[in-house]
C-alpha cells in the first residue's frame, strides 16, 4: 500500500451534526436533509507499522465497522440505526478539472460497484457532455453525488447553500481539511452528497480524496486511529483502500444490513457475513 505523506496539509477533522431545518433542497433535485454528517482526508504524518491483513481478526473488523459506521470522534455520539443508500448513486462532476481526475472517479465508482453490488456510475461531466456521452434521457434532477473540483476562490460562494449560506463555514472548512464532503439523509436513508476538491492539490493527493470521500458518504463517515490499516485512520494514510476497508463495505451492502436498521442488529448481521466469507 502506499502511503501518503501529508505533513504539510491542514488539520484533519470530522464534524457531524444533525440538521432539522427547513432550507430549501440542495440543487438537481435533491431533497431537504434531516441529518448531515461532514467528511474530510486527514493530514497527518504517517504513523508506525501498522497491523497485516493476516492478523487483523474478524472480530476486529466488526469492531472497526461498530467505529465508522456508527461513531462520530468529534461528539463521541453513537448512531443508532444503519445509514446507507437505497436508490442508485448517480455522479455529476462539476468545475474544470484535469482528465486523470475523471480517471480517478471512474477507476473508484467501478471499485465501488464490485464491492457494493450497488447501482453507481458517472451521470455527468464536462467532458461527457462535450463528446455527446450523456444519457439519451439525461435529467440533471438524477444526479445525487456531485463532485466539485475548484479553486480555492470559488469554493466558499459556490457552496454556500449547503452550510447555510453562510460562506465563513465553507472557508473554515478550506483552512482545516485537505478535501471535504457533506451527505444528507431521510429517516436514514442518504439521499444525497457532495465532496469538494480544492483544484491547488497535487495528483496524488485528489486520487487520495476520491477514494476517501466517495467511500465515506456510502455511509461509512467516521475516522478513528484505532481502526487499522486504513483510510479511516487520521494517522496513516492510503491512497487505495485497504483489504480491511474492503470488507467494511462489503458488509455495509450486504443485502441483511438494511437502512435504517438498529446498531446491535446490523453488529450481528455483520459479524454473520464475515464468518460466512472469512475464515479467520
Amino acid at each position: 500500500m502506499h502511503i501518503i505523506p501529508l505533513r504539510t496539509s491542514p488539520r484533519p477533522g470530522i464534524l457531524g451534526f444533525m440538521d432539522n431545518s427547513t432550507n430549501k433542497a440542495p440543487p438537481w433535485g435533491v431533497i431537504i436533509l434531516t441529518a448531515l454528517v461532514l467528511l474530510t482526508v486527514a493530514a497527518v504524518a504517517p504513523a508506525g507499522a501498522e497491523p497485516s491483513e493476516e492478523t487483523v481478526t474478524n472480530q476486529d473488523i466488526v469492531r472497526n465497522f461498530d467505529t465508522i459506521a456508527f461513531g462520530n470522534e468529534y461528539t463521541g455520539r453513537r448512531y443508532d440505526n444503519v445509514r446507507k443508500w437505497r436508490q442508485p448513486i448517480r455522479v455529476g462532476i462539476e468545475g474544470r478539472y484535469p482528465k486523470y481526475f475523471e480517471t480517478f472517479v471512474l477507476q473508484h465508482i467501478r471499485d465501488l460497484r464490485k464491492l457494493t453490488g450497488h447501482s453507481i456510475r458517472l451521470y455527468y461531466s464536462p467532458a461527457m457532455q462535450k463528446e455527446g456521452r450523456l444519457a439519451p434521457d439525461f435529467d440533471r434532477k438524477k444526479i445525487n453525488l456531485i463532485l466539485y473540483y475548484l479553486p480555492v476562490d470559488k469554493i466558499p460562494k459556490r457552496l454556500a447553500r449547503y452550510f447555510d449560506n453562510d460562506e465563513a463555514k465553507v472557508k473554515k472548512m478550506i483552512e482545516v481539511s485537505t478535501c471535504f464532503a457533506k451527505f444528507g439523509t431521510k429517516i436514514n436513508e442518504i439521499r444525497w452528497a457532495i465532496a469538494v476538491f480544492p483544484s491547488h492539490h497535487s495528483q496524488e493527493y485528489m486520487r487520495a480524496c476520491v477514494v476517501e470521500e466517495m467511500t465515506q458518504v456510502l455511509g461509512l463517515p467516521n475516522d478513528s486511529n484505532a481502526v487499522k490499516p486504513s483510510i479511516f485512520n487520521d494517522s496513516s494514510q492510503y491512497f487505495e483502500l485497504t483489504a480491511h476497508d474492503r470488507w467494511l463495505i462489503k458488509m455495509l451492502y450486504d443485502p441483511r444490513i438494511t437502512v435504517g436498521m438498529p446498531r446491535p442488529d446490523a453488529i450481528r448481521a455483520a459479524a454473520t457475513f464475515l464468518d460466512e466469507h472469512r475464515k479467520r
